[in-house]
């Protein structure tokens, strides 16, 4: 069963994962469903598909961030949407080069994290509890598990991940982006704590391999092309799916009767799981997640524990 009365907004839901958990959310009566993206275009024709509400959000950008969230709340205040029920922080990417978002942050680190973080910061007075948040982190996140990806950095603060010396490469792309991934995972715990009395619950979600979406479209034509074709292949292995399974998956976070009161849980597709040791490190998330608000200049007013 769902309890999915209220506005879900969905970032990164022009394409691939966040379009399909977009879909199911839709379908869902009671729901109205924010669809973001940064190409204007897409997202508009992405939410006419789905008979959504469209919304311009570059993750890379904070006055983009604070835009949105404004033009959110004001149509939230003015009753032109139902009350905001849930999150799914979903956008993210993997950049081999080296890369900046519009306020200097390594760009991997900046959308996949930072934005995100100043989204929920930004939208947190917004919600009417019950509600819900989900951060899409991935396996990768846990270096005792085989994925063939670089291990996080488990170890560096959120100053040396925002400012990274130049070092482009893909072996250096995977390695940020698996602790981006970390990054969400932590902040979702320390979320989870302190988004307990309010009444809004924050979980993280692995949506395992999924071939064929936009994640690689940084990467080098050979890789791109594997990507999109002989990678499909794999979705009979464990732990890979297509889109529209994890897409339902992410969507049941947000809406499942079930699931209701459910918080701090790292979930691999429909189920809780463990996630790496060092996501279990309370200082160290705590660490990351205050430094990563002043980074983004809301240390005191966004932070949704006072």
């Amino acid at each position: 069963m769902v309890q999915a009365t209220g506005t879900f907004v969905v970032t990164g839901g022009t394409g691939g994962l966040g379009l399909e958990c977009a879909r199911v959310l839709a379908a869902t009566p009671g729901a109205r469903v924010v669809v973001t993206g940064r190409d204007k275009g897409r997202t508009a024709a992405a939410a006419a598909a789905l008979d959504a509400h469209p919304m311009a959000l570059d993750l890379g950008s904070l006055a983009s961030v604070h835009r949105f969230a404004a033009e959110l709340g004001t149509d939230l205040a003015a009753g032109a949407l139902p009350p905001l029920r849930g999150l799914a922080c979903n956008a993210g990417l993997q950049v081999t080069t080296d890369s900046r978002t519009e306020d200097g942050f390594e760009t991997t680190f900046g959308v996949n994290h930072l934005g995100h973080l100043a989204l929920v910061s930004d939208l947190v007075d917004r919600f009417e509890a019950p509600a819900r948040i989900a951060f899409v982190s991935s396996g990768t996140h846990d270096p005792a598990k085989p994925t063939g990806m670089p291990s996080p950095l488990a170890d560096a603060t959120a100053d040396e991940l925002a400012f990274p010396p130049a070092e482009p490469g893909a072996r250096t792309g995977r390695r940020r982006y698996t602790t981006s991934k970390l990054a969400n995972v932590r902040t979702s715990y320390v979320l989870a704590q302190r988004l307990r009395e309010r009444g809004i619950t924050v979980n993280a979600f692995d949506p395992g391999l999924m071939p064929g979406t936009g994640l690689a479209r940084d990467a080098g034509a050979v890789t791109r092309l594997l990507w999109r074709t002989v990678a499909k292949g794999l979705v009979v292995l464990p732990m890979v799916n297509t889109t529209r399974t994890s897409g339902a998956n992410l969507a049941r976070l947000l809406t499942a009767t079930e699931l209701a009161g459910v918080t701090g849980a790292y979930f691999v597709g429909r189920h809780p799981a463990g996630s790496s040791l060092a996501s279990y490190d309370a200082v160290a998330n705590q660490a990351l997640y205050r430094r990563s608000l002043h980074l983004i200049g809301d240390a005191v007013r966004s932070d949704p524990s006072v």
